[in-house]
Formats: structure tokens, sequence, C-alpha cells
């Protein structure tokens, strides 16, 4: 096992160091639109593969199979709620965003709200509330890859190390060409995705008889609304999630590359078909699994009561597996991991280059720089182990929601400096205290946050403005 472990490892590791590196022929590293977003100048297909691989990560396999395995199906229709909104986003708002982005030359989310409010100092909060927010997400990315190689070597490969690695694929796949780089080893990982979780379902189907679905309906796994689903729990799981194409950047940037009308058709097309298909079999992983322990054929010895163990679901699970399956799943859960890591040190390095008040004239230099920092810095909270890989990406996403009125303000004219700078306050203030303090709501905190933001926003966009 691990002799094999090593060897795809070091195939998947070439590959994408080969992709990337072969992918600067066609790269223009001098100019920042090109590093950051590839001149606006993907293929539909391209353009779906990155938006994909970069949504879709560690939380799939990760996070979502080990919720499905302890909670059911609900977590089903969790995960699809968020795919229906992000497409309807992507069909009605997002092709304003497109043509906004190519009128204007946009290269980041923030450079939108600069342009469209016209305050430097409260976009460049914008820009380091989003660093921030986006820590415990992008480190769990890291984190989950980890887990697995160790797990599945036996510990032989020691979760530093395997942090290490997958800290040096995104380093290599980001910085070598920017944005193109990172979408061409996007649509490659993207594939080993899809394929290896088809076939870690086909081995379950094989293994787990369907009188399994009787043992899950027994423990009320196969009730979308039972015990753990109820409707608040359901609502703060998802609410975070179905604004998550227009206030998390890694995502909202991508809107602005495909190539023309017909290519951003297709990205959208394509990323539907991606997430439909890959929420699918992520669910279908962990129900088989917990089928199959419940029948005796699978041994994963996780108390489906303890969340601090669900992290745990596929790890265990795919030492059941047989050990090409295990390794080229666990390059899977690599593959998306790295994916979106290096999606979000891309943009967080180019909104810091370009959105940041005195940085802009040498941004592509400073872009470059962050590229290396920001990579460390995941390493070393990745490092500290943190919480179940679905809280802290529902927390990440619950931070970025108040930004959600001053996004959609900007694209469609609506608002003023004055709701701009009070709602970049008020809703932070808001979203930090609901996370930290976590008091008691009557409804999910997730909406107080956007209703405590949107209030502001549209409060004091009706306020009378002083004539310049």
């Amino acid at each position: 096992m691990i002799g094999l472990a090593a060897l795809i490892i070091a195939v998947y590791v070439a590959v994408v160091t080969s992709v990337s590196l072969y992918s600067r022929r066609y790269a223009n590293v001098r100019d920042p639109v090109d590093y950051f977003i590839a001149g606006h100048r993907l293929s539909g297909f391209v353009s779906a593969m990155t938006y994909a691989a970069t949504t879709y990560s560690a939380f799939m396999l990760i996070g979502l199979t080990g919720l499905s395995y302890a909670t059911g199906v609900g977590a089903l229709a969790f995960e699809v709620s968020y795919l229906v909104f992000t497409v309807a986003i992507l069909a009605l708002i997002g092709t304003r965003v497109w043509e906004l982005s190519r009128a204007r030359g946009y290269v980041t989310p923030t450079q939108l709200l600069g342009e469209r409010y016209g305050v430097k100092l409260a976009t460049a909060f914008i820009v380091v509330y989003t660093l921030i927010a986006l820590i415990p997400y992008s480190a769990i990315q890291i984190l989950g890859p980890a887990t697995i190689l160790s797990s599945i070597t036996g510990g032989v490969i020691e979760v530093p190390v395997a942090l290490a690695i997958a800290a040096a694929v995104v380093l290599v796949s980001t910085y070598t060409a920017g944005f193109r780089s990172v979408a061409w080893t996007d649509a490659i990982q993207g594939a080993v995705m899809i394929s290896s979780t088809l076939a870690l379902v086909l081995w379950l189907t094989a293994v787990v008889p369907p009188q399994a679905f009787n043992e899950l309906a027994a423990k009320d796994l196969l009730n979308p609304s039972n015990s753990f689903w109820t409707p608040y729990t359901f609502f703060a799981y998802t609410i975070p999630w179905i604004f998550f194409a227009l206030t998390n950047p890694q995502v909202f940037q991508r809107i602005y590359v495909p190539r023309d009308r017909g290519a951003y058709a297709r990205m959208v097309f394509f990323f539907t078909v991606f997430g439909l298909a890959y929420t699918i079999l992520s669910v279908m992983v962990g129900l088989l699994a917990r089928g199959g322990v419940e029948l005796g054929l699978i041994k994963v010895s996780v108390n489906p009561v303890n969340q601090a163990e669900w992290n745990l679901v596929t790890p265990k699970l795919l030492l059941n597996a047989p050990p090409a399956l295990a390794v080229l799943v666990s390059v899977s859960i690599f593959a998306a991991a790295t994916s979106t890591v290096n999606s979000i040190v891309l943009t967080l390095a180019s909104m810091i280059s370009t959105d940041i008040p005195g940085v802009r004239r040498r941004g592509l230099a400073v872009g470059k720089l962050l590229i290396p920092v920001f990579t460390a810095l995941l390493y070393l909270f990745s490092y500290l182990r943190p919480g179940f890989v679905v809280n802290l990406a529902v927390t990440s996403s619950t931070l970025l929601l108040p930004l959600l009125p001053l996004y959609i303000g900007a694209i469609y004219g609506y608002g003023c400096k004055t709701s701009f700078i009070a709602t970049s306050i008020v809703g932070p203030a808001a979203a930090l205290a609901m996370v930290l303090l976590n008091p008691p709501t009557p409804i999910p905190k997730e909406a107080v946050i956007i209703a405590v933001a949107s209030l502001t926003y549209l409060a004091t966009s009706i306020m009378p403005q002083r004539k310049q």
C-alpha cells in the first residue's frame, strides 16, 4: 500500500507540475490581467472545470460524506439546495457580472465594489476581512488530504509531511502561470475527482446489498427531516451556501473568465452537470458506508453522534477498499483540496495587489510574493488541526454573508458611499459576534447576519446624501 501510494502521488504531482509548466507557454506572466484571470479568455469547458474544482473541495468526500454517514439523506437536500441556488445566481445575476467585467476590465470582486462606491479605505477593509474569513475554509482543504494520506499509509506519511506535499502542489500550480495554470490543472483534477468517486460508489454497491437501505430507514437516515435535520439546522447549514457564488471571492472571480457569451453559457451547463453528479456520488458514499457498517460488512469505527469523528468516515472507509482504489480516491481528495486552495490563494493575492491603496503600482510583484506567504500561513493554520470540516466551511461562508448586499448593490447600481461604509462596519461586526458568541436566536444566526447587513444597507441608502 505504501509503495503504491507513493507511486500514484508522485505521478499526480508530476502531472500537475508538467501541466503548470506547459501552461506558462500560453500565459503572459508580466500582465496582471492575464496572470490573475487569464485575460478573460478561457473556454466554456475549462471555465466550468475550474469553477467546479474550486467550489467542490475536500468538503465533499470528507465533510459531505461524513455528514451523510451520520445524519442521512438530509445532507443531500442541503447540498442540492446550494447547487440550485448557485446555478440560478450564475444564470441570472452572473450574466450581468460577466458583462460588467468585460466592459470595465475587472480583475477582482472587490474592484467592482471600489469602482461602484469609490471608498478606497473601506474596500481595503473588505479585502482584509475576506482574507480573515477564508482562513478556516482554506485550512481544511490542506488538512483533508493530509489526513487521508496519513491514514492509508498507516501513519508512515505523517500529517505534517502530507501537509507539506499539499502546500507544495498549491504553490507550484498557483505561482507558475497564475490563473491559467490553476485552471488547466483544475480541469485535470476535476476529472480525477469525479471518476474516482464513481469508482468508489461502484465498489460500495458491489459490497453492500440493497437491504442496507432497510437498515438506514430503521435508523431514520432516509428521512430528510429527521431529528438532526430540523428546519432550524437545515437553514443554518444552507443559508451561507446559497449565496456562496456572490460572497466568496474565489468563485465570484471565475465569473469573469469565459471568453464570450457562448463560453459563459457552457460554463454554467457543465458546472451544473458536474455539481449534480459529484453531489449525489459523495452522499451515496456516506449512505452506503453507513449501510455496510450496520450490516457488519464494512468496518468504520466512527461514532455518528460525535461530530468530531465525522471527518474520519472516509479515511476509515478507505481502509476497507482495495489498495489501488483507496489510493486513487485519496489522490482525488488531494486534487479537490489543492484545486480549491490554489484558487483562494491566487484570488486573495490579486485582491491585495489590486485593491489595497499604494500597492497597485507594484501590484503584480506583490501578488506573486504573497502566493508563497499565504501558502505558508495556510500550512501553519491547518497544522493546528481544526474541527469538523463542514462546520469550518460554514463558518467561513457565514463570515462572508454581510458582503451580500454590498455586491448586489454594486452589480445593480444601488447604494452609496454611506451605505457601503456603514454596512462594511455593522455587517462584519454582527457576523463576528454571531460566530464567536453564538447567542441563542429564534432564527438561524446566518439569517440574522443577512438581515442586519441588508437593513443597514437599505436604511443608509435612503438617507439624504450631502452634495459633493
